[in-house]
């Protein structure tokens, strides 16, 4: 899951609710929701994941494993590193609601938390990895409380120390290993589509040409392109899926105008962006919103 950077201002209840926010090398924080029951294919989400569902039913499907289903209450996690597909179903007729927190990269390293998630896994020798999608039936009050305290610390607040956001981000990954539940840094993602999403995520906006990607990988153009033949894409498919799927977060986690949101992902003409965004999804991006907010 791609995303744009995060707002700058301070944000609280139902402003939350509504925005956004990263703080790189700790997590992201978004509260999903969404007009109609929809089906989001192919979905690249890369770094481990909780989703509290709030409201009707979650199912994701990985590409490889089985699927899981979360109802209202319940919490899904991703392991990150996979490709998923998302099923958001509206069953009461109003909308389907989530929170989520995404871990950055600094936090799961911690020396405490390694050493514990190792002793776990070596009392239970049969995980040899967690599987791509899990369930959480029941949540501890105490892990629904440092849940939220660690969405409010990832609001931009610059009298918020990144170490406590650091450790607000621990005590949900320690509730959740007390359940049972590892979370693991996945490793390094050595395919050239990987550097490339990761530069595109990093500026969406930007005028990415061949020739500016091959010279930041330090290979030409020709290699390039056969890098990424051997991996089953083109460059122009790789730009539009990451461009649509952070599109598709924005949509879905702010109330920003799709006017606005075509431009920050890197379109300046709305109607193409919707074009593009259909083309993709297969439904239209005032469908995420259930039509509630025209271009």
């Amino acid at each position: 899951m791609s995303v744009a950077r995060g707002s700058a201002s301070l944000a609280t209840g139902a402003e939350l609710a509504r925005t956004l926010h990263v703080r790189p090398g700790l997590g992201v924080a978004a509260h999903v929701v969404q007009g109609e029951g929809l089906e989001i294919v192919r979905i690249r989400v890369e770094r481990p994941a909780v989703i509290v569902v709030d409201r009707d039913i979650k199912t994701v499907k990985p590409a490889r494993g089985s699927a899981v289903r979360a109802l209202p209450g319940q919490a899904l996690l991703l392991a990150g590193g996979h490709t998923v597909d998302f099923h958001n179903r509206i069953t009461d007729g109003e909308r389907y609601e989530a929170r989520w927190l995404m871990f950055g990269g600094t936090v799961l390293d911690d020396p405490y938390y390694l050493a514990t998630a190792q002793r776990r896994s070596s009392a239970d020798a049969s995980e040899v990895a967690p599987p791509p999608a899990r369930v959480l039936r029941r949540v501890p009050d105490g892990f629904a409380e440092a849940f939220e305290r660690a969405r409010h610390g990832l609001a931009p607040d610059p009298s918020r120390p990144e170490a406590v956001v650091r450790q607000q981000m621990l005590e949900v990954a320690h509730w959740l290993l007390a359940a049972g539940m590892v979370l693991r840094v996945p490793p390094d993602d050595a395919r050239v589509s990987a550097r490339i999403r990761a530069m595109l995520s990093a500026r969406l906006d930007g005028e990415w040409s061949s020739d500016a990607i091959a010279r930041s990988l330090a290979m030409s153009e020709a290699t390039l392109r056969r890098r990424l033949a051997a991996e089953g894409v083109t460059l122009r498919e790789l730009i539009a899926d990451v461009r649509m799927a952070s599109a598709l977060v924005l949509l879905q986690a702010t109330s920003r105008p799709v006017s606005e949101i075509a431009s920050a992902v890197g379109y300046d003409s709305p109607s193409r962006f919707a074009v593009r965004f259909r083309d993709r999804f297969g439904f239209a991006p005032t469908a995420v919103r259930g039509h509630a907010r025209a271009v």
